[in-house]
């Protein structure tokens, strides 16, 4: 175990703690302890131990100022105790003064014993400076040389950066003014021996400064003399090329990657970064002219740019200059642009091919960049270094850009996915969370590939495009069962994806054939849509066992209707009955997926295609001259099919709540549509046969005893289904008295009033406090009301008979039973039954009975007026005591 001088009291300890202040562990002495571990067994000959000293520098620097914040610390603690502390105290009479304690040989003071983490500190004596500052003084740890001093606002770096950069500028300025503008008044000898000079020169002079160890300005230099050998090589060409020879992109491009071979071995003897850092901008100048010229010189050059480079990052990785930071990104920075100069050489390449077979390369371009996603992932996994993350890094996003621009090139629909999914890809990863963020780079990588293996059989093949991603998916689904972890479960989940985006595709295909049978969509001339949804129901085995009924269901639906509507297409009239019922049977397999699927989607997804395949094949049975059963028997079928659903779903298993809610929301739906509909149809059409008035009662009927069905069948909220039930069961019996011409108030009224006064005996049986003005007032109201208001109105002495025994047989139920309402209600219709009989019969009354009455009245009232003051506080009591 090695030992170090503690940063904090200077005493010997080691990186885990010091036992002198009790100090925890120090990671930069840990640091310190690997360094020097590895300098030993280092040999001092070799060429990056450079780097590995530079790093030991710093962490001693490191070191120091930790050392420099403890003291700094101490120093505040001291004088915040000495102002705190009380003024000493004159020793009592026989009470010994404190003493120091005695100084050791060395003259320094021994550390007290700090405390651990966690404990509590020592309690200092009255009198005695808290640690360190005891009465001698400090000895400072080795390393630290104690508070930094003062120093301007720009350290003296900065300052010398700043001006070596604008001296070098000024300098790159002067050099391009010179080889522009100045030279015109020269010969051509003389401006090749002015360029030539002063390159050399520069060339030169980095050697001499490194000799003086002055590493920042032959930096400098080192960047101007690269400058210079571009502008020199170009301006000598320019000056003495060939005759007939042009000064053109291909001559741009070929001198300056023969000046960057030359800078790439000038940096190999120099080892000065600044050359590597030059090289980044001379070549993409190059690769830019180089790209503009003829196909073949252009492929060359950009190669030659490209290998020119990658020797540059060669270099600067072996032999690293005093600079080792900026070498090391130097490097990295080289090795990317050689990776992007060779792919912008194969995107060169790819431009000057023939039309017809970019779509072909584009795609197969595309799979090769999902290749290179993937593995970006691997390294990113196996946490390689991060040179080869940026080659590898540089290569996918090269690739994924030739992918666009070649796609954007050939103009073929068929490349617009495999882009998109490539897009996709390349920044999922940036987007996902920390947690899924290796599982959706894979995933989506994985997409994009099969995506573009996909297209690429369809524009180089001329596959169907929907079996060439079908096939796709089954062989990447086939195969994630074979491969391991994380590539396994990364082709699993994209062949999910990639399948059901290829179903919905293929089914919206085939929905439009729906259109087209009715007279508008496209049509389907073409037996890969069937085919290949017969493909994706038998591959339904290979999902979830969850989700195996809701795929085999799709499928099988989509390629019921899809086959129909080809085979009908051929022959409309022989095949007329055809699609009404491949219709009737996605409505069934639709029945089926939402008694028996296991998942919620599923059931929901089931109730919502019976609901939807029901009315369409309906309109086919319309259409069809075979099957049309003739006018309101369509919309019967259709009641008939939502009180079907709602009993279904109410009486059905239970699996959940939501589906069977929605269920019955879609079943009022369908009902009332139809009702409405047919309603409709029936005012607008004078051609509709009135032998049918009464299809609108027998909707209302069935759909009322579904109704009550459900109110049976329902475990909770029954009461909304029974008042549904009355309602709709009454306009059935309205609606066929309508049909049946019938014209007295009381056939309306009287039956569904009789209903609700039934329930509300029931109920007021079963739940007495529930009172009888909430059970039994509506029904008296609705059976009597419109009786009695005709009643006084016109002179039917049969319906005024008719009222009166009402209104006396609900007060005798009233009295009989003891409730208020039948006798408040009865008693009130009685009476204004009674003064319009005294109206009726006042023409046939004397004239001196009225004032006998009268005045035999009010002579009683007033004898007994005390008597019935009693009586009439009597009957008010009685009638609240009843319900």
């Amino acid at each position: 175990m090695n030992t170090y001088n503690c940063p904090r009291c200077g005493s010997p300890s080691t990186a885990e703690r010091c036992p002198a202040c009790g100090r925890g562990p120090e990671p930069l002495l840990a640091r310190l302890g690997e360094v020097d571990a590895v300098l030993a067994a280092m040999p001092t000959t070799l060429q990056s131990r450079a780097a590995v000293e530079a790093e030991r520098i710093e962490v001693l620097n490191g070191l120091t100022q930790v050392a420099a914040r403890y003291l700094a610390e101490a120093e505040g603690h001291a004088r915040a105790a000495q102002q705190a502390s009380p003024a000493p105290l004159t020793p009592a009479e026989g009470v010994p003064a404190p003493t120091a304690p005695a100084t050791p040989p060395g003259g320094t003071m021994p550390a007290p014993a700090m405390p651990s983490p966690g404990m509590a500190p020592n309690v200092q004596p009255p009198g005695v400076p808290p640690y360190p500052y005891q009465q001698q003084p400090h000895t400072p740890p080795g390393g630290a040389f104690g508070l930094p001093r003062e120093r301007g606002e720009v350290g003296t770096k900065t300052v010398q950066t700043v001006l070596l950069s604008l001296g070098g500028a000024l300098v790159a300025a002067a050099l391009i003014i010179f080889t522009a503008v100045a030279w015109r008044n020269m010969g051509n000898g003389g401006r090749a021996a002015v360029l030539g000079g002063v390159t050399l020169l520069l060339l030169a002079i980095p050697f001499t400064l490194k000799r003086f160890r002055l590493w920042a300005t032959a930096e400098t230099f080192a960047a101007l003399a690269a400058l210079a050998l571009w502008c020199t090589t170009l301006a000598g060409y320019y000056l003495y090329r060939p005759p007939g020879a042009e000064f053109g992109p291909g001559a741009v491009g070929a001198w300056t990657a023969g000046v960057l071979i030359v800078l790439a071995v000038y940096r190999a003897f120099a080892r000065l970064s600044a050359t590597g850092w030059v090289m980044l901008p001379l070549a993409l100048i190059g690769a830019a002219y180089a790209a503009a010229a003829s196909i073949g010189t252009a492929v060359v050059l950009m190669l030659a740019i490209a290998a020119a480079l990658g020797a540059a990052a060669w270099v600067t990785a072996r032999l690293p200059g005093h600079f080792a930071t900026s070498d090391l990104w130097a490097g990295r920075f080289l090795t990317c642009a050689a990776v992007v100069a060779a792919c912008s050489a194969g995107l060169r390449a790819a431009f000057g091919v023939a039309d017809p077979v970019v779509p072909s390369i584009a795609a197969a371009v595309a799979v090769l960049a999902a290749a290179n996603l993937v593995g970006v992932r691997f390294a990113q996994r196996l946490g390689v270094t991060l040179n080869t993350m940026l080659i590898a890094g540089s290569a996918a996003g090269s690739l994924v850009l030739c992918a666009w621009v070649l796609a954007v090139r050939s103009g073929s629909p068929e490349l617009v996915v495999p882009s998109l999914t490539l897009l996709a890809a390349t920044f999922v990863p940036f987007v996902a969370g920390r947690s899924r963020r290796d599982a959706w780079g894979f995933s989506s990588a994985v997409i994009a590939g099969l995506c573009g293996v996909a297209v690429f059989a369809a524009v180089a093949f001329d596959a169907p495009d929907l079996t060439a991603y079908f096939v796709a998916f089954l062989a990447a689904r086939l195969l994630a069962p074979v491969l391991t972890d994380p590539l396994g479960s990364a082709f699993r989940t994209a062949s999910y994806f990639v399948g059901a985006g290829t179903a919905v595709m293929t089914s919206l295909v085939a929905l439009g054939g729906v259109g087209y049978l009715f007279g508008f969509g496209w049509d389907l001339f073409s037996v890969e849509v069937p085919i290949v949804l017969v493909a994706f129901a038998i591959a339904s085995v290979l999902l979830p066992r969850a989700f195996r009924l809701d795929g085999a269901a799709l499928a099988v639906t989509f390629a019921v209707e899809s086959s129909a509507v080809l085979l009908w297409d051929q022959d409309p009239m022989r095949y007329d009955a055809l699609p009404t019922i491949a219709l009737m049977v996605c409505g069934a397999i639709g029945l089926a997926a939402a008694l028996f699927s296991g998942t919620l989607t599923g059931r929901c997804s089931g109730w919502v295609a019976l609901a939807v395949w029901a009315p369409l094949a309906g309109a086919a049975a319309y259409e069809s001259e075979t099957l049309y059963p003739g006018q309101g028997w369509i919309p019967l079928w259709l009641t008939v099919t939502a009180a079907t659903m709602l009993v279904v779903a109410v009486g059905a298993p239970r699996r959940s709540r939501p589906d069977r809610v929605l269920a019955a929301i879609l079943a009022h739906v369908l009902a009332g549509a139809t009702t409405v509909i047919s309603a409709l149809v029936e005012f607008f059409d004078w051609t509709y046969d009135d032998g049918n008035a009464l299809m609108p009662a027998a909707q209302f009927g069935i759909y009322a005893l579904a109704l009550a069905g459900a109110a049976i069948m329902a475990p909770v909220r029954k009461w909304g289904y029974v008042i549904a039930s009355l309602c709709v069961g009454s306009l059935a019996w309205w609606s066929m008295l309508a049909a049946l011409e019938v014209g007295t108030l009381e056939f309306y009224t009287a039956p569904p009033a009789a209903v609700v006064f039934l329930i509300g005996l029931w109920r007021i049986e079963r739940q007495p406090e529930a009172g009888s003005w909430a059970t039994l007032a509506l029904p008296i109201l609705i059976g009597i009301a419109p009786s009695l208001l005709l009643a006084v109105e016109d002179d039917n002495e049969l319906r005024r008979v008719g009222v009166g025994a009402a209104a006396i047989a609900v007060i005798i139920t009233g009295l009989a039973r003891r409730w208020q309402a039948p006798l408040v209600l009865g008693s009130i219709a009685l009476a204004i039954l009674t003064i319009n009989e005294l109206a009726l019969l006042w023409d046939h009354i004397p004239v001196w009975i009225p004032p006998a009455i009268g005045g035999a009245i009010l002579i009683s009232a007033g004898a007994t007026f005390e008597k019935r003051r009693r009586d009439l506080r009597r009957i008010r009591a009685s009638l609240k005591t009843m319900r």
